[in-house]
């Protein structure tokens, strides 16, 4: 029981720590710039939305663009 609860509170903590983090990678870039950057790096649409205070699925439409953007220049540079 107790180490469950251990694991649980350090679990929490490590979570805390990785937004900190992400939230300090990304700075000051919007959610469109920031958004492929932090999917790159492992972190779901719903983490990115609580560091950018906004919707799962407002992150799932900004990551769509991103990566339609991506397809576009490199079919220009192809």
């Amino acid at each position: 029981m107790a180490d469950d609860k251990n694991l649980e509170e350090i679990n929490r903590k490590l979570g805390v720590l990785l937004k900190l983090v992400a939230y300090q990678t990304v700075g000051k870039m919007t959610l469109s710039e920031g958004a492929p950057l932090l999917r790159r790096l492992g972190f779901i649409s719903t983490e990115i939305a609580e560091i950018y205070e906004s919707t799962a699925n407002t992150v799932n439409v900004r990551l769509a663009e991103a990566k339609k953007k991506k397809k576009e220049k490199q079919q220009k540079g192809a």
